[in-house]
């Protein structure tokens, strides 16, 4: 098995977090349970097919897939050798890229060919059993970097997000709006489209993410994370 992430070139440093690469050759049947992190997702199978249940019943998933904003956990699973690689994006950057309404598809994988209008073809290339991590992650950047000059940030929202990561979600909505100038109202409605979600359901997903992290690196008391 290997698991590596890799960090973004300088120009998509404010739309993406990281790349990873996930490969195992053990075609053994394995569920994972995938909770919600704050993050979307466009991942690229170049194994096996994978298997999702959102909602009590397994479905095949496309081989180049959106894993937009989740508010509930789901489970995965392989169905032989698993080969991937994954685009881990900034809340805000799937719509900064392509302009979709992140609304529409929150809780749902989706096909990324039915999704977009643009070419996938760089995207297709990673999938052509290229063995060089690095040359997996040139075809994706290239990919990536067409589409920058059609990039629409809004400053308003990624300074909102900002500040609830950097506060791990321990903000109120009404600062949040007051500190970009809005009102809650307007944050609410551009949050849902940029985002998916509304500001206080993300704010929760994210004081959560960081409880696990904790949890998980023992780094604080029980007491401590609980409080």
């Amino acid at each position: 098995m290997r698991f590596e992430s890799h960090p973004p070139s300088d120009p998509l440093k404010n739309l993406v977090k990281e790349y990873w690469i996930y490969e195992n050759d053990d075609p053994t049947p394995t569920e994972q349970k995938i909770i919600p992190d704050g993050y979307s997702e466009v991942i690229i199978h170049y194994g096996d097919p994978y298997q999702i249940n959102m909602n009590g019943s397994w479905e095949t998933q496309s081989s180049i897939l959106f894993s937009s904003q989740i508010s509930k956990y789901f489970f995965l699973r392989n169905t032989g050798k698993s080969g991937m690689i994954g685009i881990k994006l900034h809340p805000s950057a799937f719509h900064s890229l392509f302009q979709v309404d992140i609304s529409a598809t929150i809780d749902k994988v989706h096909s990324l060919d039915q999704l977009l209008t643009i070419s996938l073809s760089a995207l297709r290339e990673v999938q052509n059993h290229l063995s060089d991590p690095a040359e997996k992650i040139m075809l994706v950047e290239k990919w990536l970097k067409e589409r920058l000059v059609e990039v629409k940030p809004n400053e308003k929202i990624d300074n909102s997000i900002a500040t609830i990561f950097e506060k791990k979600g321990m903000v109120d909505v009404d600062e949040l709006a007051g500190n970009v100038h809005l009102s809650t109202r307007q944050l609410e409605r551009t949050f849902k489209k940029a985002i998916g979600l509304s500001p206080k359901f993300y704010c929760r997903i994210i004081r959560f993410s960081h409880i696990f992290e904790v949890m998980k690196n023992h780094k604080d008391s029980w007491i401590r994370t609980a409080l």
